[in-house]
């Protein structure tokens, strides 16, 4: 409870931090006053034998409502405004009374001339102190001249004797304790934000080494799968090697030229297998260690470069390429993306390839602020048990297609390493498939390795 007043007491718009918990201090005064009017309002009610129920009451509701509209008006951030209202009011009250009447009936209420020079000294500063106890001084002073009779203004003299030696002796000490105050919150405000930006310093570095281990495990899981997956792979060209060269050897013994000539080839083209699979590892494992700038990518650009490279393959395979107009700019590796467009239609192209009529688009689609590029075929389509397991290594829907299946491990890898995604839809087998990517606006930081 005392901490959501605490926070709805500070939550006031005063730029400033000094002023704002010296406003604090001014609305928890205010509050007080109400307080107070409100227990002697209620006493007044049972114990005045003079004043009228009606009359305390409707004093009361007066003061509350003047008070109550101070505070609100504080409360929107008039803190200086506030303050010099409130102490006017003290000096004005006072001052009234004593140029009405006189300085001796109204001794007991000079009170209000010491709660305004406080006010000045704690809520504003020393000078705005020094000049309201002057003020008040003056006003005092006056009141002694104003008394005729002798007897009444010697005791005139005394009293304002007393004010000003304790009302003196107060201000020195409230100039000097409102200098510290202040000094005081100042240091305190100082260290509480010094805290604050150690402690968002720690969260940042805890958060990213959250963040390393994370990346980490990952990263040593998909190693793990990575050398399970390598091992696994490059022992069957092995395989074939070896058997093909014991083989070879009964048939060099038997003298059988034809069988040497096709043992010799079968175990070339196994070492030409395990050449390109090292080749496309490399490559895979270059990816976010050897860098291009991020630059300005025109999506078509790069893509009418990809058609280009696969210019004989598409017109072997009389594929239909279609690509759309408004194809975006992203900021990109130029040559990374061009690999992921190249990887993306030479798969689309693989796999239409056995239709009547092969088509390949290229587009893009918007949802909100987030654009999606993607790669459509009418070919065999994918079932929705391999839609992530296609973008592992060596993985082929069709194993009697060309290449070795490391093709959209890579295009997956260079996806995220941009921070973007990359998934499969198709509407099942012989339905085609679409492959979307993003390359989200973040990725415009550039950086290079």
């Amino acid at each position: 409870m005392i901490t959501r007043l605490k926070n709805w007491l500070n939550n006031i718009p005063i730029a400033d931090p000094i002023n704002r918990q010296m406003a604090v201090l001014l609305q928890i005064i205010l509050l007080g006053f109400m307080g107070v009017l409100l227990i002697a309002a209620t006493v007044n009610l049972f114990l005045s034998e003079t004043t009228t129920r009606q009359t305390i009451l409707g004093n009361t509701a007066f003061f509350i409502l003047a008070l109550t509209g101070l505070f609100i008006f504080l409360r929107r951030g008039y803190f200086y405004s506030i303050t010099f209202i409130i102490i006017s009011i003290f000096v004005f009250v006072q001052s009234y009374a004593i140029l009405v009447t006189s300085l001796l009936e109204v001794q007991d209420t000079l009170t209000f001339y010491t709660l305004a020079v406080l006010l000045a000294g704690l809520l504003i500063n020393p000078r705005a102190l020094w000049g309201v106890f002057a003020l008040c001084v003056s006003i005092i002073i006056f009141g002694v001249i104003q008394e005729v009779e002798i007897e009444q203004r010697l005791e005139g003299i005394s009293i304002a004797g007393n004010f000003i030696l304790l009302n003196g002796l107060m201000s020195v000490f409230v100039s000097r304790f409102g200098v510290a105050l202040r000094t005081a919150l100042q240091n305190s405000l100082q260290r509480e934000n010094e805290l604050r930006n150690e402690i968002a310093v720690r969260k940042k570095i805890e958060s990213h080494r959250e963040k390393l281990i994370r990346e980490l495990e990952a990263n040593n899981a998909e190693l793990e799968r990575f050398t399970y997956t390598v091992s696994h792979d490059l022992r069957s060209p092995l395989v074939t090697i070896k058997g093909f060269l014991g083989m070879l050897q009964n048939a060099i013994q038997a003298s059988q030229e034809e069988r040497i000539n096709d043992n010799i080839q079968r175990i070339s083209n196994a070492a030409d297998k395990m050449e390109s699979m090292l080749a496309e590892l490399l490559e895979l494992s270059r990816v976010g260690r050897v860098l291009n700038t991020r630059v300005r990518v025109n999506i078509a650009e790069v893509t009418k470069e990809a058609i280009e490279l696969l210019n004989a393959h598409i017109a072997e395979k009389n594929i239909q390429i279609k690509i759309a107009d408004d194809l975006p700019i992203v900021f990109a590796d130029y040559v990374r993306l061009r690999e992921v467009m190249q990887n993306l239609i030479d798969n689309a192209i693989k796999y239409s390839s056995s239709h009547p009529n092969p088509v390949v688009e290229i587009g893009s689609k918007k949802l909100g602020e987030e654009v999606f590029i993607f790669v459509k075929d009418n070919g065999i389509g994918v079932a929705r048990p391999y839609y992530k397991k296609i973008f592992g290594l060596f993985e082929k829907l069709d194993p009697n297609t060309e290449g070795t299946g490391i093709g959209l491990a890579l295009v997956k890898r260079i996806i995220e390493w941009h921070g973007g995604k990359i998934w499969v839809e198709s509407d099942g087998e012989g339905k085609g498939a679409t492959f979307y990517f993003t390359i989200p606006e973040n990725s415009k930081d550039e950086k290079s390795q």
